[in-house]
């Protein structure tokens, strides 16, 4: 009895987990890791974190059985939030975005004049739509299935 349980719950966690997702823990993990110093200490410290199993445990754990799940059921990683992305060109335009805890994104485009733009996407099953500052609708499109 006791092993058709124990069977029954791994192939739940097998079935009900999506593994596939950002592994945000890990990430941040990895990316904090990357601003201690010098290679020799990054180095240093990483091997120390495989050792210790802190790598595993973020991944396999903490990523792969929970945020990872929640991601693939909500559509939102909850570690994710936060992440940001900014560019700069040439001509000294830029764009900043950032993921917002809601699973929504908010860009700022600035010219190099000083210009400002901002705008949030959001999106559902199948329509991502474009909202400025005030909240109202600027543009949206549908996703084709």
């Amino acid at each position: 009895m006791k092993k058709g349980i124990i069977t029954l719950l791994c192939a739940g966690m097998v079935v009900l987990t999506g593994c596939y997702g950002k592994n945000a823990c890990f990430e941040k993990l990895h990316q904090w890791n990357g601003t201690l110093g010098n290679k020799w200490l990054n180095s240093i410290v990483h091997f120390f974190l495989m050792i210790f199993g802190v790598y595993p445990i973020c991944l396999g754990l903490i990523d792969g059985l929970v945020l990872n799940t929640v991601e693939f059921w909500t559509g939102s990683n909850p570690l994710a939030a936060g992440d940001s992305y900014f560019e700069k060109d040439a001509q000294g335009n830029t764009i900043a975005a950032v993921k917002n805890a809601d699973g929504s994104m908010t860009a700022e485009l600035t010219t190099a004049a000083g210009e400002k733009a901002v705008i949030t996407l959001q999106r559902d099953e199948n329509v991502v739509r474009a909202l400025d500052v005030e909240g109202n609708l600027v543009a949206q499109y549908e996703i084709a299935k």
